[in-house]
């Protein structure tokens, strides 16, 4: 699942996603909302999996990044323990990055992602 309002982000990450062998299955939102919505709806699916991988963008409209987070830490039936979280950002500020290691995150990322960090993060 990619999160984020940019929609050239959102190409690019997709594209980087099919040079890895993950052209199946991608799912986009473009707010926090957005993405709480599709989880919700995949979770009361009962037989629908959840993502494998989430990259979230912290600034967003409607809902960010860390609201996102916030929300979907504290609703059933969503459960990310078996999801890699990672945050997606151009963000230098020290206090994004302690913010989100307050939350169950698998990392965060620095935009742009490249092919190689992305082999690296899936193993």
């Amino acid at each position: 699942m990619i999160v984020d309002d940019d929609e050239n982000w959102i190409f690019v990450s997709k594209l980087l996603l099919k040079r890895v062998g993950l052209q199946n299955g991608i799912i986009t939102a473009k707010n926090g909302l957005e993405a709480f919505t599709k989880l919700q709806d995949l979770a009361s699916a009962g037989d629908k999996k959840l993502p494998d991988l989430i990259l979230l963008d912290i600034r967003m409209p409607v809902m960010d990044g860390f609201g996102f987070l916030e929300k979907t830490t504290k609703t059933d039936p969503i459960d990310l323990s078996q999801t890699k979280v990672y945050i997606c950002s151009s963000s230098l500020n020290p206090g994004d990055k302690e913010k989100a290691a307050l939350y169950p995150i698998a990392g965060f990322l620095t935009k742009p992602l490249t092919k190689e960090v992305l082999q690296g993060i899936l193993g």
